[in-house]
């Protein structure tokens, strides 16, 4: 954890912040909390997305007018790795290629990264493979 990129020191602030107010320190719980404090609006409007005493996501808060197309996209990718959670009448909209084309692209890596520490290892350096003998 200590390795994490974050978008700003606010950013870095609100995810200690929730992790500290959060129910389990689990990789639902840190992949959530990260993703979701990339944007100043979500870290605003955290408590119209997450329900503390349920532990649980707020779907709903989706359609509140602070909504942005950056924003919208932060709260569909901290939704989906929180529990796999799409919209059925926008499934499209939770790929990769509507998800990912943003500026948030890069920390995005890094919310999979945390909720997927088991598939997200670092690969070895790739070996120069040796010129064909002619």
């Amino acid at each position: 954890m200590s390795n994490l990129r974050f978008a700003s020191p606010e950013h870095r602030d609100f995810f200690l912040d929730m992790m500290s107010e959060a129910r389990r320190n689990d990789c639902y719980h840190r992949a959530f909390f990260y993703v979701m404090g990339i944007a100043p609006e979500t870290r605003a409007n955290i408590r119209r997305m997450f329900d503390f005493k349920q532990d649980c996501i707020e779907p709903d808060g989706m359609h509140g007018g602070w909504q942005t197309s950056g924003t919208v996209r932060v709260c569909r990718l901290a939704f989906n790795l929180w529990n796999g959670y799409t919209d059925p009448e926008h499934s499209n909209a939770y790929s990769p290629e509507d998800l990912f084309c943003c500026e948030f692209a890069p920390y995005f890596m890094e919310g999979v990264k945390i909720r997927y520490p088991e598939y997200c290892r670092e690969l070895p350096p790739v070996r120069k493979q040796a010129e064909p003998a002619r």
